[in-house]
């Protein structure tokens, strides 16, 4: 019966660059995702592109007129090697949305970016970023940028993006993946763009080794020659033509991530006379699942769909072994084995978060294991919920599934949320 489950599941669905900073902050907090790109000019200076992004689910968001609104200031400021402030910017991003579901989304986004233009050194940037709504400030730890020989290098860059789409109606024009230089764990396909000063290359060599095992080594032949810069784009931030900019060779490496895991990864190019750069980043699960997070508790969790001996048999090895065999008993069950990213996996643990915050009753920890907290973890969200009351006036809700069909049948007892499984 417990394999039959973990079939059904999907039948009821619900990199290079400086790491991200993170600092506590009571609504900010955590998920603000900075990076810095250098993009060489025409004029032998440097664009400094400070870009930046944080999920709605971190901002203050205010109901005016049926909108909910939140926006978000950054200052930046640029000292150089003697501490003395050569520029500054600040800019307040606003944004709204007509309902209150999106105000808690991890997976959509408020991001822009600051520019400068420096010429070659080592430069100090101290970043302050405030909700607008509730005011709350955040101060960074302050990044040292070394920029002596960026003139001199000859790859640029790596960016990560999400699509090879033009974007804006301009003509290869990529959306920036803006994950703080990171790799995103991801059902969806993110490529590289290594920008190359030299435009005669016809071809690069690229090695990636992620967590010590290398998962690409083979030669790049795809490019795009063209100056590229970075724009905003309705809610995105996108790599365009930029005549400003000097000419580069652009290098696509598509699907970059397909087989990478969470954890370090570096990338090696090798281009002409065997010359290569190294770059170093991780890979990050942006909304990896709370209940996952915790290796002992994600597999005490298969206990709804598991037997206690296939339970036992995992949390009998080390203890660093634990995400290792999570990540395997779940891949005979992967509906998707060309990618890393196991989807039935990941919906099962978002039920479980799902369950946890929203069928809590009075006095109950978490919804985990109430009655509608496990039919929804086997079962998924219902076709149809339905509810009414019986003739004792207690609050019965009826969940429906149609496909196959089912029928669960809950009823509030004492009035307290906890709602009693009575019929199945």
């Amino acid at each position: 019966m417990k394999s039959k489950l973990l079939i059904s599941l999907l039948l009821f669905p619900s990199l290079f660059a400086q790491p991200t900073r993170r600092e506590e902050l009571p609504v900010v907090q955590s998920m603000f995702h900075s990076e810095t790109i250098i993009i060489p000019d025409v004029n032998k200076n440097l664009n400094l592109f400070y870009t930046y992004k944080i999920p709605y689910n971190r901002l203050v968001f205010e109901r005016d007129n049926g909108e909910y609104s939140a926006g978000l200031r950054v200052l930046v400021e640029v000292s150089d090697s003697s501490a003395d402030l050569i520029d500054r910017d600040i800019k307040d991003t606003e944004l709204s949305v007509n309902n209150f579901e999106a105000t808690n989304e991890r997976g959509l986004f408020l991001q822009d970016f600051l520019k400068f233009n420096l010429s070659a050194g080592r430069y100090t940037l101290r970043t302050t970023i405030t909700d607008l709504n509730s005011q709350n400030e955040l101060k960074l730890e302050p990044a040292v940028i070394d920029l002596i020989k960026a003139d001199e290098e000859m790859v640029l860059h790596p960016l990560v993006i999400e699509s090879a789409n033009d974007k804006c109606e301009i003509k290869n024009a990529f959306t920036l993946a803006n994950f703080g230089g990171a790799v995103p764990f991801s059902p969806k396909d993110y490529h590289l763009v290594i920008p190359l000063r030299d435009t005669t290359l016809e071809n690069i060599s690229v090695t990636i080794i992620n967590n010590e095992d290398t998962l690409v080594n083979q030669e790049i032949s795809e490019f795009y020659t063209v100056s590229i810069g970075i724009s905003t784009c309705n809610t995105d931030l996108v790599l365009l033509p930029d005549d400003e900019n000097i000419i580069t060779k652009n290098f696509v490496v598509r699907n970059v991530n397909r087989k990478l895991i969470e954890g370090k990864v570096s990338l090696s190019v090798k281009f002409r006379d065997g010359d290569s750069e190294e770059f170093n980043s991780e890979v990050i699960w942006i909304d990896k699942p709370f209940s996952l997070r915790d290796p002992v508790m994600a597999i005490e969790y298969l206990n709804f769909i598991a037997p206690d001996s296939i339970i036992y048999g995992l949390l009998s090895v080390d203890k660093y072994e634990y995400p290792k065999v999570l990540y395997q008993y779940w891949t005979s069950f992967d509906p998707t084995p060309e990618s890393s990213f196991n989807q039935l996996m990941t919906e099962y643990y978002r039920r479980i978060d799902y369950a946890a915050k929203e069928f809590r009753g009075l006095g109950k920890d978490n919804g985990i294991k109430t009655d509608r907290g496990m039919v929804y973890i086997r079962f998924g969200k219902p076709d149809e919920v339905e509810r009414s009351s019986n003739n004792q006036g207690q609050v019965v809700e009826t969940w429906t599934y149609k496909n196959p069909e089912r029928k669960f049948v809950f009823v509030d007892k004492r009035g307290l949320g906890n709602f009693t499984l009575i019929e199945s």
